[in-house]
């Protein structure tokens, strides 16, 4: 078993974390999620973004990216925006170590929760996440800023299948 090391993503960094995001959202094909396999992905000013404004944070094995998240603030809390593991490297608890390290730099940052927006039926998105102590909940006006994220999604087709938000108190 490979020994994976969570460090903050750098520029040097992105080509590699867009490939393997095309990689990791071809395993929703499996599923029948075909429309998220022909997705488009986070393109390189939205991770620049993030790394400026949020955290970015990668898995290396060796040198090789195995997988990343991306924490933003959203409506005065954090939110994991994006994970992805490298199907080559999955069911190895890296998805588990990079929340875990986002949820760390959450509580440093002052959050005293972190939400994100997950399918209901795929077995690593939400029931993962409620494993990992995060419940469902329905966003209302006061979070504006999710509800467009939401919206946001819905329009890029993700709306096909449930979706649901979901909230882990820190």
């Amino acid at each position: 078993m490979s020994v994976y090391r969570i460090e903050r993503a750098g520029p040097a960094d992105i080509a590699a974390m867009i490939a393997l995001e095309k990689r990791a959202n071809q395993m929703f094909r499996s599923i029948g999620y075909d429309f998220v396999g022909d997705a488009d992905v986070s393109d390189a000013e939205e991770h620049e973004a993030v790394m400026r404004d949020g955290l970015t944070l990668v898995a290396r094995a060796g040198e090789a990216l195995a997988g990343f998240a991306m924490v933003t603030r959203l409506d005065g809390e954090a939110h994991l925006d994006e994970i992805d593991v490298d199907p080559d490297h999955q069911r190895r608890g890296i998805a588990r170590r990079l929340v875990a390290a986002g949820e760390t730099w959450a509580r440093g940052e002052g959050y005293a929760a972190m939400t994100l927006t997950a399918f209901r039926d795929v077995p690593w998105n939400a029931p993962f996440y409620r494993r990992l102590g995060f419940a469902d909940f329905t966003p209302e006006r006061n979070r504006p800023a999710l509800l467009a994220l939401i919206e946001k999604e819905a329009k890029w087709g993700f709306a096909l299948r449930p979706r649901i938000a979901m909230r882990k108190i820190l």
